[in-house]
This record gives C-alpha cells, structure tokens and sequence, in this order.
C-alpha cells in the first residue's frame, strides 16, 4: 500500500461513517505495516489506533493493532509522542484477555520499559507507560516487578501526585505486588503511599475504592 492510501485509510479511523467496520482497522494496520519505515505514517497511525481502541478495542485487537503498535514503537523509539501513544493504546486494548494475550506474546512489557527509559523527562509518557505496567501486572505481576516496575510506578505517583489517575493506577498495581510480594511492598513503603495518596484524593472514587482494596493486602502484624 503506498504512504497516501496508508494515510488515508488511517484517517478514516476517525470518521463515524467507517469507525464501526472491521475492515477500517484492517486496511489502516495493513497501511502501517506497509510503511513502517515512514516516520509519518507511524506517528499518525500509532495516534489513531489509540484513539479507536477507544470505542472498538475489539476490531483493533481483530485487526493485529496490538502487535502493529509493539512494531512501531520499537522502529521509532525517540518519538516521544509516538511513545505515549503506544503506552495508551496498549493500556487500553489489554483490558481485553485477547489484547493481554497477544500483547505479552508480542513483548509489549519490553516496549513499556523501553520507552519509560528512553523518555525519563517526558510527562506524558510517563503517565501512559505507568498505565500500562499497571495493567500488564494484572497478568504478568512477576514480569513487570522483576523489571523493577512497582519502583517505576511509585516514581510515577510522586511525579504527578496531583493527578488521581496516575494515583489510581498506583492503587491497582499495588494490590497486585502484594498479592505476590508483600515484604517488598511493604519494604518500599507502598502501603504508606497508598494511605498517603488516599488522604490527598479523598474525593477521588477510583483511589478511595483502589486504595482501599491494596490495603486489605497488607500483612497483618
């Protein structure tokens, strides 16, 4: 496919008219594949199926935008927004077992850690990737803590004390390190973390109600 169809089909991505048919992921992952060495194409693309995954998380997973995305941001790793955008787009699609499954199969912990690395000083990125590594340790707890993921996220929290869905996503992976390792959780005082962060959002639902589920984890003296 040459770059101005590619672009063209991942346009459509963004047009009611197309965004409810399969098909439109199709061609706009076939466009992308087509050109993954077109930083323009990635760039857009990458940005347009986060932005499908959405509302059509399933037709995306269906079309191989998992694995597409992994692809892309191993080929453009200095683009930060390229970056984030991946780290969102995959945080969104592996809230579906399938999207997990094929992101894990495809190294996408991997391209979570690269990208946190290679953009220690960009806001969003960190944001985005802190999301992912909270949903990948859904699954792979293992995977990402021997990473050194939960130390990445707790960072993550301090950087953005202010935003409760960092905070949020803060509680969820909590819960599940100790569910696998409490004494290190309780070792890098993630607990005292959780409290400190439930008592800055109190009227925050997601944290109070996460915060609170990571709590119930806590070893009992």
């Amino acid at each position: 496919m040459s770059k101005d169809e590619a672009m063209t089909r991942i346009k459509d991505i963004e047009d009611p008219m197309f965004a409810d048919h399969l098909e439109t992921y199709n061609l706009a992952v076939r466009g992308m594949t087509d050109n993954l060495k077109d930083h323009e194409v990635q760039r857009k693309g990458v940005w347009a199926l986060a932005l499908g995954a959405i509302t059509q998380p399933r037709y995306l997973i269906q079309a191989e935008a998992v694995e597409m995305t992994i692809k892309s941001m191993a080929q453009w790793p200095l683009d930060e927004r390229l970056q984030a955008d991946g780290c969102e787009c995959l945080r969104i699609l592996c809230s579906k077992s399938e999207g997990m499954r094929r992101a894990l199969a495809a190294g996408g912990i991997q391209s979570v850690f690269n990208a946190l690395q290679q953009h220690s000083e960009d806001n969003r990125v960190q944001q985005e990737a802190c999301g992912a590594l909270s949903r990948f340790s859904q699954k792979d707890t293992q995977a990402v803590l021997a990473k050194g993921g939960y130390e990445n996220i707790l960072h993550t929290m301090d950087l953005f004390a202010n935003y409760s869905w960092v905070q949020m996503w803060g509680c969820q992976a909590t819960t599940q390190f100790s569910k696998l390792d409490p004494k290190r959780v309780e070792g890098i005082e993630g607990y005292s973390k959780i409290q400190a962060t439930m008592k800055a959002h109190e009227v925050s639902e997601g944290v109070q109600v996460f915060g609170r589920e990571a709590l119930m984890t806590r070893p009992v003296p």
